[in-house]
């Protein structure tokens, strides 16, 4: 064999070096660098731009006196023994055929004492020959030669778990080398406070380091310090994308994308959540190839991923998969993370599905620590802020509201953000003129003068929220009937802040100045608020309740005290309001409350209900012969100017007659027979002898503990299943105390309505609902229905079978029991339910298509897609059916509808 050697000069000749002028010089990680540096081979491991290169760069023009540093990039040409052979000759100046063999061959009589060689990109030669190659090249070449091994892949070359080396953790950038970096380097020192929370939120990663300066170099100041304390960067996304995801095999990125919802990933909750059995050995993969995934210190065996690829793995299943599907992939998410005791991660899969509600569920039912260590997360500053907005704790929700706004990736998602920061801002009394289309401030500008420029302003058409305003702003001004013929339509609208606003609008001008309304009807819309998560709301419908019962008074007083301790400024205002107008009514004196309103109105600078309040002071000033009604109707006449009410002067004397007006006096209950009809799918109702029991009086508590035992009507369901079901967290005696509270209550209200030795009855350690002979729970029905169903159509019975069928559609009002949520204890039962019903849709829809019936199947197709609108094979039958019957602009119309709900999903 010819070998041809290079003079043995070039061993004693200085390396050139490429220039690393201008680099952050990182003397702990080269202390440990030099500390590995006698191995016989040593690995600098990271995930892509972690800083590897860099760090081989440094070494070599470190090197002391006398050693020689041999660079040699690999990268993805190198794939089989002779190109890496052939690399390593060109590196090593040796002239040898490409082979592993002539390589060590040429190399055994060569004095190597002082030669270390860089192999950088190592990664890119795994599972290939040139890797075989590379692991034997190292076990048989000669001793004294040194080897450091760089890239994105621990297992390179076969190389043990012993091999010392210098890992993620190593190459990451502490805060202190963050703020040498931009001042030493960048020449752009950043405060500290900035270089750690910049540190923080890349958590040290040397490339998108680099990529957040270079991309907010050249913006003004205080755009560039956002940008980097959010890590919003425009190559950041074509950085993990190209880096991290593409060169992974697509089954380990559609898992990363399928997984992300999590947040913490172990196998067996993402085998749980995913529905598969092999995600501890993609974790594992990952977590080997350097993926941004790392396993979680202390965490039993979870792993995690970059904060910042978790966003973006985030943002790609939105944009795959639609907002929809996104947001049940994050409530399903938080299902799973709750069985596995995972609160915190469920509370941030709940803010990231946007359903602050639930979210707010998670937070009152397990505490505090349901947000702990997430409160940089924008999706939790941004459910927390809408919490507390809910709660009416306004300077809070601001503190959240800018938290979320300044990290929110999505634009569209910032200028939502910024949009309810701006209306909760002025609510708050802070100095900020409102955006456009913010008609939340531009009513908290109403409330505070001349509320006849908003019934005047040009609004958009259709616009719920716009209509609600301009409702308040003609009951500001003094215009009842205006008020009430916007807001009427509004009480029907889809749940939400403006149907409940619009209804508790119109109760209250209705009981005010109609006399209508009952107290069961404050307190069941207090409850939907409550549901809802409009809790100052809710208080102010139980307060408004003092306007039609004397006996409220108390309880609006008590409302007032609840909304001062807990910071709900309007909320204590309105109460107080209902609370004086409650006295007024029952002839009681209302000089206090009204003082005290009027004094809250005027330290929230709320001028138009202080004047409103203030021309009332009066005439009961003057009704009772105080003598301080000659000062207050001049500071009455300030206040009608500076807010501009001009019709309070022409129409005051109505409103007073109308507010002083006593109340009505309560219906009394009509009687009936004890025939007892229990819904529980839709809407949970118990009508007994053909009128509806009202619920709303019971505490939420109550209410479950009924609907959890109508579920099993007749049978006995032992306390511990009720209290595990229904509080699994909270301490055993709090649990039993709670249930027997509810259970008292439950006993009371169902006494007045069925025959004794019925309702709820006590068994042992168990309790049951027991109802009158030929008492109807709707849901007992469809599942005994059902089991004929499926007992018919295993039978052949073709006719029976259609008559059942017809009826589990009848049956089926709804989702069961829509007002538990995502309650645990209900999920399996409710999907079990809904799937019967679309079974059965789809079963007759097939038997009418059989039969040529088309307009029954039809019917059977559109009943079944309201039950479930992404079941293909009802939208495909329907198409045909209304294609068979010749309507061929109704065919497409469905099948449209169809693709549209799956890109929408």
């Amino acid at each position: 064999m010819a070998v041809t050697l290079v003079p043995s000069e070039w061993l004693d000749s200085p390396m050139t070096l490429s220039r690393t002028t201008g680099r952050l010089h990182r003397d702990e990680l080269i202390v440990k660098a030099d500390l590995l540096a006698s191995a016989r081979a040593c690995l600098v491991v990271g995930p892509a731009g972690s800083g590897k290169s860099v760090l081989l760069e440094q070494l070599a023009m470190l090197a002391p006196p006398g050693q020689v540093v041999l660079s040699c990039p690999l990268g993805a040409h190198v794939r089989t023994e002779a190109e890496l052979v052939a690399r390593l000759a060109r590196v090593l100046h040796v002239v040898v055929p490409r082979r592993v063999d002539a390589l060590l061959d040429a190399l055994a009589g060569t004095d190597m004492a002082n030669v270390v060689l860089h192999l950088d990109d190592t990664h890119t030669i795994t599972a290939t020959p040139a890797e075989h190659a590379l692991a034997r090249f190292i076990a048989e070449a000669p001793p004294s030669l040194r080897f450091v091994l760089a890239g994105r892949d621990e297992r390179v070359a076969g190389l043990g778990g012993d091999v010392p080396r210098i890992d993620h953790d190593d190459l990451r950038l502490r805060e202190h080398e963050v703020a040498q970096l931009f001042a030493q380097v960048y020449r752009a020192p950043l405060a500290p406070e900035l270089a750690a929370e910049l540190c923080d939120r890349t958590e040290g990663h040397l490339g998108i380091v680099r990529l957040l300066h270079a991309d907010t170099a050249l913006l003004p100041a205080a755009e560039r310090i956002a940008a980097l304390k959010a890590a919003h960067s425009p190559s950041l996304a074509t950085f993990l994308t190209r880096e991290v995801l593409d060169p992974l095999p697509t089954a380990l990125r559609e898992f990363m994308i399928a997984a992300s919802p999590l947040g913490v990933l172990d196998g067996p909750l993402c085998d749980a959540a995913l529905s598969r059995t092999d995600s501890h050995r993609l974790l594992a993969e990952l977590t080997a190839r350097q993926a941004l995934t790392f396993r979680v210190r202390h965490g039993g065996g979870s792993h995690r991923f970059h904060g910042l690829l978790q966003r973006h793995l985030e943002q790609l299943l939105v944009e795959r998969t639609g907002a929809r599907r996104a947001h049940q992939a994050y409530r399903s998410a938080a299902v799973h993370l709750a069985e596995a005791g995972r609160w915190t991660d469920a509370y941030r899969c709940h803010a990231r599905a946007g359903d602050w509600v639930a979210a707010a569920g998670v937070l009152h039912r397990f505490g505090a620590q349901s947000v702990q260590n997430k409160t940089d997360d924008p999706w939790v500053a941004l459910a927390e802020a809408r919490r507390l907005r809910g709660e009416g704790r306004l300077d809070e929700a601001l503190e959240n509201y800018a938290r979320a706004e300044t990290a929110l990736p999505d634009p569209v998602q910032r200028w939502q953000c910024a949009l309810e920061r701006s209306g909760v801002a002025r609510w708050a009394g802070r100095p900020v003129h409102p955006l456009v289309g913010d008609i939340c401030g531009h009513v908290a500008d109403a409330v505070r003068s001349h509320p006849a420029k908003l019934l005047n302003r040009a609004v958009p058409a259709h616009s719920p929220e716009w209509t609600l305003g301009r409702a308040v702003a003609a009951m500001l001004d003094g215009r009842p009937s205006l008020a009430l013929e916007l807001c009427g339509p509004l009480t029907a609208g889809p749940p939400g802040f403006v149907t409940l606003a619009s209804r508790l609008l119109v109760a209250a001008l209705g009981a005010i100045a109609r006399g209508t309304g009952t107290v069961s009807d404050f307190a069941e819309l207090a409850a939907d608020c409550e549901r809802a998560g409009w809790l100052w709301l809710a208080r102010v419908a139980r307060a408004a309740t003092a306007v039609i019962d004397p006996d409220g008074c108390a309880d609006a007083a008590a409302i007032v005290e609840e909304c001062s301790g807990i910071g709900d400024k309007w909320g204590a205002l309105l109460a107080g309001a209902f609370l004086a107008v409650g006295r007024l009514r029952a002839d009681q004196d209302a000089i206090g409350a009204l003082s005290t309103a009027s004094m809250r109105a005027r330290a929230l600078d709320a001028r138009v209900p202080q004047a409103w309040l203030h021309l009332v002071l009066v005439d009961e000033l003057e009704r009772r012969g105080d003598r301080r009604v000659a000062v207050e109707r001049a500071e009455v006449e300030r206040l009608l100017a500076a807010a501009v009410l001009d019709r309070a002067r022409e129409h005051g004397s109505k409103l007073l007659a109308v507010l002083r007006a006593p109340a009505a006096a309560p219906a009394p209950c009509a009687g009936g027979e004890p025939l007892v009809v229990v819904r529980c799918l839709g809407s949970y109702t118990v009508t007994i002898g053909g009128t509806e029991v009202d619920l709303s009086g019971l505490r939420a508590q109550a209410r479950r503990v009924l609907r959890m035992l109508t579920l099993h009507c007749g049978q006995p369901v032992h306390e511990e299943r009720l209290v595990t079901a229904l509080w699994p967290d909270s301490p055993a005696e709090r649990t039993k105390h709670r249930l027997q509270v509810a259970i008292s209550s439950l006993r009371a209200l169902l006494r007045k309505h069925l025959p004794p030795g019925h309702g709820i009855v006590r068994q042992g350690n168990a309790y049951l609902l027991r109802l009158p002979a030929g008492s109807l729970v709707d849901v007992l029905e469809f599942t005994d229905t059902a089991h004929r169903w499926r007992t018919a159509r295993r039978a052949g019975d073709n006719a029976t079978a259609t008559a059942l069928g017809q009826r589990l559609l009848e049956l089926y009002h709804g989702e069961l029991l829509t007002e538990e949520g995502a309650e645990e204890w209900l999920l399996a039962q409710r999907e079990a339910l809904r799937g019967l019903a679309a079974g059965a849709a789809v079963v007759l829809a097939h038997a009418a298509m059989a039969g040529g019936d088309w307009g029954a199947a039809i019917e059977a197709c559109e009943r079944g897609v309201t039950i479930d609108d992404l079941d293909s094979r009802l939208w495909t039958m329907l198409a045909a059916a209304r294609l068979r019957t010749g309507n061929h602009a109704a065919a497409v119309r469905a099948e449209d509808t169809y693709r549209t709900l799956v890109a929408e999903a």
